[in-house]
């Protein structure tokens, strides 16, 4: 169950200059010096998307439990709002952040998602071989991942920067600390005792003058970013009276599910989460698709699923109670997710 935090006034907001997205949202201290974002839903004419929030939520324990890497998303009050907060994913002092966008520009410096004729472009093949042509190809694996799971979740918004790699930065000294020198060779050894003593002889100069260590001091891990940002999926846009109809009509709601689809192209080609995870069946990626989507059903628990989705809300205040996600809603997240897994059950064993 998420945790319920209360933002007051000993809460420091922070300057942020990144203010994409559609819905507002704020860079936060904690009162213990921790760093937050916090989200409230869209709320717009025509598009009262009160309950998106609790999609980042829902979302967050659904991929856990299936094995997903996930950002921790909570519930959070601020004054009479209501949103979701998660904890920021770096820390700033030593790692950097790096949206996909970055990567795909590298790759091709002429793509401007902005352009409307470019947004085609936004294909796998490109995410590959950018990040093939960064030297982090390994990572592909962790693209088939996020779009398995947005096809669970019926995600249509995993644009350009709502994936990321974290750049983790290392003193090399640190490193050079744990090296056995025992079962190097003496000159070896000689030669590490002198780098060692040169590097921090230098790292001492930088200390005692507060200036930055230059880019010679250290050295760089890369890591795939947790999946975040999942709030556009579990039919957020859907008012009462269709939550209704696809609650008593499974052929209506079936055809809503088939209707949805990835922000990822194909081909330069926009097509639904199942089109597009049956292209990568055929294609080198079959066998890694395959055991991704395989190892999902021993994973899910409906009746753990069913607790946390009626659960989540129970410590709301009374007079917040209109954040309270209404009972068919949370019927209709359940349906939604089982005849999901069914779909991804289908694609692999009875085929597209």
């Amino acid at each position: 169950m998420p945790k319920l935090f209360i933002i007051t006034e000993e809460w420091n907001k922070q300057p942020w200059f990144n203010t994409g997205g559609t819905r507002e949202k704020k860079y936060l201290q904690s009162p213990d010096g921790k760093f937050y974002y916090f989200k409230r839903s869209q709320l717009k004419p025509n598009k009262d998307y009160r309950f998106e929030f609790w999609n980042e939520i829902i979302a967050y324990e659904l991929g856990s439990m299936l094995g997903f890497n996930m950002l921790r998303y909570d519930a959070a009050i601020d004054g009479d709002i209501m949103g979701c907060i998660c904890q920021s994913m770096i820390n700033a002092d030593q790692e950097e952040l790096i949206e996909g966008i970055k990567y795909l520009q590298a790759y091709s410096p002429t793509y401007e998602p902005a352009k409307k004729e470019h947004q085609k472009w936004y294909t796998f093949n490109l995410i590959e071989e950018a990040l093939k042509s960064s030297k982090i190809g390994h990572f592909v694996e962790d693209i088939i991942k996020i779009i398995i799971f947005d096809s669970l979740i019926g995600n249509g918004d995993r644009h350009q920067e709502n994936w990321a790699v974290i750049t983790h930065q290392k003193l090399i000294l640190d490193n050079l600390e744990k090296a056995d020198l025992l079962k190097l060779k003496k000159w070896q050894s000689a030669l590490v005792y002198w780098v060692k003593s040169a590097l921090k002889k230098g790292h001492d100069t930088y200390e005692k003058s507060n200036q930055k260590l230059p880019k010679m001091f250290y050295e760089y891990e890369k890591i795939f970013a947790p999946i975040y940002d999942s709030g556009s999926s579990l039919g957020r846009e859907l008012l009462e009276d269709k939550v209704n109809i696809f609650l008593k009509n499974e052929v209506e709601l079936n055809f809503y599910i088939e209707k949805g689809v990835s922000e990822i192209h194909w081909n330069n080609t926009k097509m639904s989460h199942f089109k597009l995870i049956g292209n990568l069946l055929e294609s080198q990626h079959t066998e890694t698709v395959k055991n991704l989507i395989s190892g999902l059903f021993d994973k899910f628990d409906i009746e753990k699923f069913t607790e946390l989705v009626h659960g989540n809300d129970r410590e709301v205040p009374i007079d917040l109670a209109h954040y309270k996600i209404p009972f068919i809603r949370k019927q209709l997240i359940i349906k939604m997710i089982t005849l999901r897994l069914k779909k991804l059950k289908a694609l692999i064993y009875e085929g597209v």
